[in-house]
């Protein structure tokens, strides 16, 4: 798993740079610059554009992982798979343009009484759905090659900056609103030139697709693949979307706004996980090609032990600050405390159960994969109904809590009994005490009245804590042994 840990720490770090942006943009200088409106008119300009983004790549992105190892020929320019991918996206976003048209004037009175500005602006999601589309097909080309650093950095951070930049300018009056909009499709159309760029440099990809070696690859089982996947990743974003684009139809833009500054917060949790996944998806599809059982298992225990106790650190760190955090801003936005809470709990275990979707995805038994997130995505839909009416935004959140809780828990006991795959030991059970008994201090431990020095003095005890009883309980041995190395050698 070295080359996972190097690249995986590499990603981590730009992802975290990325954060930092994020954090700058959604918790100082949107709720500063933009009415809470605003926030919601961007947050469901994106969530509803990375919805049709789902079904406009129809399953390239995982099919481009799984399959890149079989076409890999640097000599015959991997026998035109790039050309092959793009087919894909390309018919996603004719049938999805064609989809939309048709779906629009009920799209649009569905929110036409909650949110005006969405509605004004509708016209504008499919462009930057379909820039979206081919930016992620070609990152996923990037992840087959095991070239993640450079469209980390564009996709991470430089899309961000590009946003920052936007709303700064939006909000001192230098543009108005109409081109704070675009400043969106600017951000993600500079990375799909990026990205079209660095391949070109780093491979010689062939566009002209050779159909003899897709035949005997078997095509028919490519598109079966593919058309699950496609399933499969609607379903799975369409859930990390869901619950927003349902605050806005429910509630409104205002709520939608508040919404996604919870999310946001609650998201930071699960940063190292996409950024293991990133290289781990690429590692394991290969593992399967060769059949390689026990570097998939060492790849999930370890995600595992690091992803459990990283995730626990975060979530604390979190749901202990809370309320500062918040208070930084203004006061409406205070009504976030509840749903960042919820989110971060099922955040931890998303992070506690490892890396268990690339498992399942880039095995023989994909279809799986599809089954558990339909039932997901049904379950998850009754509870937004049902929830939001009651509980308002906090209620899409236990929702969405609940529905990520299910999920992994079917992963989970899939990968148990059909791969023998069981990453629970003692050591689990030490985490769960480190996360709790830092939890409890970070709660009862007195602070300064000031935010900052407040969470300043809770994050440096929690930090402390964390650091000194996982190296206690030897939680991560590779880590504990380099550590032992390092005060050794200065001796």
């Amino acid at each position: 798993m070295g080359t996972i840990q190097k690249q995986g720490l590499i990603n981590t770090i730009i992802i975290y740079v990325g954060v930092a942006l994020g954090f700058l943009s959604r918790i100082l200088i949107q709720p500063h610059w933009l009415t809470t409106s605003e926030i919601g008119l961007a947050g469901l300009l994106i969530s509803f554009s990375a919805l049709l983004t789902t079904f406009l790549l129809l399953g390239s992105s995982n099919m481009c992982v799984k399959y890149f190892p079989l076409f890999k020929n640097e000599q015959k320019r991997h026998h035109g798979f790039l050309g092959f991918v793009l087919l894909f996206p390309m018919l996603g976003i004719l049938m999805g343009g064609v989809l939309l048209y048709f779906m629009r004037a009920w799209l649009i009175q569905s929110y036409s009484e909650h949110s005006p500005l969405f509605t004004e602006y509708f016209d504008f999601a499919f462009p930057l759905a379909a820039i979206m589309t081919f930016a992620i097909s070609l990152n996923a080309y990037c992840n087959s090659l095991q070239k993640t650093t450079f469209p980390s950095f564009l996709n991470d951070i430089l899309v961000r900056i590009v946003l920052v930049i936007g709303t700064i300018a939006y909000g001192v009056g230098w543009i108005p609103l109409d081109f704070f909009v675009l400043s969106i499709a600017i951000a993600y159309g500079t990375q799909l030139l990026l990205l079209i760029a660095y391949i070109c440099i780093v491979d010689r990809p062939g566009l002209k697709v050779d159909w003899s070696f897709v035949k005997s690859i078997g095509i028919s089982g490519i598109f079966r693949y593919t058309f699950l996947l496609t399933l499969t990743a609607l379903t799975s974003l369409s859930l990390k979307s869901l619950d927003n684009m349902m605050i806005g139809s429910y509630l409104g833009e205002n709520f939608s706004g508040i919404f996604m500054i919870g999310m946001f917060m609650a998201q930071f949790i699960e940063t190292p996980l996409y950024s293991i996944e990133r290289i781990a998806s690429a590692k394991i599809a290969q593992a399967f090609a060769v059949n390689n059982l026990e570097e998939i298992k060492e790849i999930y225990y370890r995600s595992v032990r690091v992803l459990f106790l990283f995730g626990g650190f975060l979530a604390v760190c979190i749901i202990t600050n809370i309320h500062d955090f918040l208070s930084l801003m203004k006061p409406e936005f205070a009504a976030a405390a509840g749903v960042t809470i919820i989110l971060s709990i099922g955040s931890i275990v998303n992070m506690a159960t490892g890396v268990n979707s690339p498992i399942i995805i880039n095995s023989s038994k994909y279809i799986w994969g599809v089954f558990f997130l339909s039932i997901l995505l049904v379950v998850s839909v009754f509870l937004n109904m049902f929830l939001i009416p009651i509980y308002e935004i906090e209620g899409a959140a236990i929702a969405t809590g609940i529905a990520s809780t299910l999920y992994n828990f079917m992963k989970f006991i899939y990968i148990w009994k059909k791969f023998g795959m069981q990453p629970y030991a003692m050591h689990t059970v030490k985490t769960i005490v480190i996360i709790g008994t830092a939890l409890v201090v970070g709660i009862f431990m007195a602070v300064p009245e000031n935010p900052w020095l407040a969470i300043a003095c809770r994050g440096s005890l929690i930090t402390l804590l964390f650091i000194s009883l996982s190296l206690y309980f030897k939680i991560v041995p590779e880590y504990h042994h380099l550590v032992k190395k390092i005060f050794t050698r200065n001796k």
